[in-house]
C-alpha cells in the first residue's frame, strides 16, 4: 500500500525514471551490437570498443529491469490517481444525489406519486444517514410546532423502521430532544 501511494504521488519521476533506464538499456544494447558487429567484420575498433563491453552488459543487465520496474510504477501511480479521482467524483455525485433525494422526500406530492420511493431506491446514501436526514427534518417540523411530541416519536419510529435502523437509536433521538428543550 505504502509502495502504491509514493507511486501515486510520484508519477512524472516515475516516468523521468523509466525514460532514464530505458535510455541506460538502449545504448548498453547498441554499444553491445556495435561491438558483435565490428568483431565480426574484424575490425580494428572492435578492440577499442571491446573496452566498454563490460559497461555494456552492466547497463543492460541493471538497465532492463529497472525500466521495468520504473514503468511499472509510473503506471500503478497513473491508475492509483485515477482511481482517487474516479472515487472522489463519485462521492461527490452521491452526496448531490443524496440532496436532491432529501429534498425530493419532503415533497407530499412526490410521495403520494411514488417519486420519492423511487428516488430513495436510487439513493446511495447509508440507510442510517437516509434516517438521520430523515429524523432531523422531523425534528424542525416538531421545534416549529407542525409534530406533536407523540407524533415525533412514533414518525422517528417509523422512519427508523422503514430505513431498518435499529431502535436502540430512538432513545438518542430522545436525549436530543430533551437537550434541546433544556437550552
Amino acid at each position: 500500500m505504502e509502495l502504491t501511494h509514493w507511486a501515486r504521488d510520484h508519477v512524472p519521476a516515475a516516468a523521468v525514471l523509466t525514460v532514464a533506464f530505458a535510455a541506460l538499456s538502449a545504448v548498453s544494447l547498441a554499444g553491445a551490437t556495435g561491438w558483435l558487429l565490428l568483431a565480426a567484420l574484424e575490425a580494428g575498433a572492435a578492440s577499442t570498443l571491446g573496452t566498454f563491453l563490460p559497461l555494456f552488459a552492466l547497463g543492460t543487465v541493471l538497465g532492463l529491469p529497472l525500466t521495468v520496474a520504473a514503468a511499472a510504477l509510473a503506471v500503478v501511480g497513473a491508475v492509483a490517481r485515477v482511481s482517487t479521482a474516479a472515487s472522489a467524483k463519485r462521492r461527490a455525485a452521491s452526496t448531490r444525489l443524496g440532496l436532491v433525494a432529501s429534498r425530493i422526500e419532503r415533497n407530499p406530492l412526490a410521495r403520494l406519486l411514488g417519486v420519492a420511493a423511487l428516488v430513495e431506491d436510487l439513493d446511495t446514501r447509508s440507510p442510517e444517514r437516509r434516517a438521520d436526514d430523515r429524523i432531523e427534518r422531523l425534528k424542525d417540523r416538531y421545534v416549529d410546532g407542525g409534530l406533536s411530541e407523540w407524533e415525533l416519536e412514533e414518525r422517528t419510529r417509523m422512519v427508523l423502521d422503514e430505513e431498518g435502523v435499529h431502535r436502540d437509536r430512538v432513545s438518542a433521538v430522545d436525549d436530543e430532544l430533551r437537550a434541546d428543550e433544556h437550552n
